[in-house]
């Protein structure tokens, strides 16, 4: 078993099924993708960066439906985040590649990961968790 890069923290939990599963996915992917960078195995790693990439975009998909299903007041600024996020993750294959021709170690792509990850589930994620709470009270 891999030893665990990276955690998301419970705090960082919205409480809402879809999301926190699509989030503990991305959390997966990141640590199978540091794992297969540990033992130089690059073709599974580019693999599991396209995961992540395309797991990424159908989480904001997913969220963003769920959004408008809670009419949630300012969606328009928490899908203008994802979009901010999906500009960076074509960077992800470059640094890959990177780290594949020995340009860069494989923790800075791991941080990359994670960056992409906790913009969403910090930054934007935190408001509508705050929105989802005080709804259900």
């Amino acid at each position: 078993m891999p030893r665990t890069i990276f955690e998301l923290p419970n705090d960082l939990l919205i409480g809402h099924m879809l999301i926190d599963d699509d989030h503990a996915k991305l959390v997966r992917l990141i640590n199978e993708t540091g794992a297969a960078l540990q033992e130089k195995q690059y073709q599974e790693s580019t693999r599991l960066i396209m995961e992540f990439i395309d797991g990424m975009k159908h989480h904001f998909d997913t969220e963003e439906a769920i959004l408008l299903e809670t009419e949630f007041p300012w969606i328009d600024e928490h899908i203008a985040s994802h979009r901010q996020v999906i500009l960076k993750l074509p960077r992800l294959i470059d640094e890959c590649e990177k780290v594949i021709d020995g340009d860069q170690a494989w923790n800075k792509l791991i941080d990359n990961l994670v960056d992409c990850m906790m913009e969403d589930a910090f930054k934007a994620d935190m408001v509508f968790k705050t929105f989802l709470t005080q709804n259900r009270s």
